[in-house]
């Protein structure tokens, strides 16, 4: 099985995704490619600043400041390890220590990039880029490019999941491992984990068990992939939920629920 990973450098959660795959299948990485963009990626339509304040209110004082003091902190250290000062702990540097060939790239979708990654020929290819996914790199692995998510699909599409879960009150949530096709998280997932949610659970929780199943996930996908046992769970269109990135008074209304409840 040869894999190839295409990711953002998030240091806050999606970091350790990645290293625990590449620790896990590191004989059948063939490649690793890092994208621009990170989690404050939004459409040009949309406040940035006010994207950042609705985050603050979903977060709450706690949650946020310590998600922004890893983000800045993180920015530091790759500044100073030009230097010498400091140790560079981007995802590029781990998998450059373990001989795995890497890229920087502005979008996955560019020409050039395209024919590079053709010439590898991945049979998977995992994506957590926080780019959209074209056509010519969907067709291009044997297999296909497969994405997590952070919800029970066809539920819940779209960004910023374990909010929208809390915000219509739903009593289960989990992780999802699907390929990934040209419609917003569509495609057939390959494993789906479930759990409960607490009256306790408030969106960092949630984040937070989520990203304890997601790696063991992708792998358990991956492992039935290659054996070719894989049983799909329909991805079905008419059952589907889609969520957008909320707006300052949909999370106002989070927290008010948050506070008074």
């Amino acid at each position: 099985m040869r894999i190839f990973i295409i990711t953002m450098d998030d240091p806050v959660q999606t970091r350790d995704f990645i290293k625990y795959i590449i620790d896990q299948k590191k004989d059948q990485i063939v490649g690793l490619a890092v994208s621009k963009g990170d989690r404050l990626t939004i459409g040009k339509k949309r406040s940035k600043f006010l994207y950042i304040i609705s985050l603050f209110l979903i977060m709450g004082i706690s949650g946020f400041l310590k998600n922004s003091w890893i983000t800045v902190f993180d920015k530091v250290r790759k500044k100073l390890s030009k230097y010498g000062l400091m140790k560079d702990k981007s995802i590029l540097e781990y998998v450059k220590s373990q001989n795995i060939p890497t890229w920087e790239i502005k979008t996955p979708n560019s020409k050039k990039f395209l024919s590079e990654l053709k010439e590898i020929q991945p049979d998977i290819i995992i994506n957590q880029s926080q780019s959209i996914i074209k056509k010519d790199l969907l067709e291009l692995p044997n297999i296909g490019v497969l994405n997590r998510h952070n919800a029970l699909l066809p539920k819940n599409r779209g960004r910023l999941t374990p909010f929208w879960v809390l915000y219509k009150q739903e009593k289960e949530t989990g992780v999802s491992i699907h390929f990934v096709e040209e419609g917003i998280d569509s495609g057939d997932i390959v494993v789906q984990k479930k759990y409960a949610v607490s009256k306790k659970d408030s969106f960092n929780s949630l984040v937070k068990k989520n990203y304890q199943i997601a790696p063991k996930a992708m792998v358990e996908a991956i492992e039935m992939l290659e054996k070719g046992n894989a049983k799909y769970i329909e991805n079905d269109d008419s059952k589907a939920t889609y969520n957008t990135i909320p707006t300052l008074k949909q999370a106002w209304t989070y927290r008010k629920r948050r506070l008074f409840s």
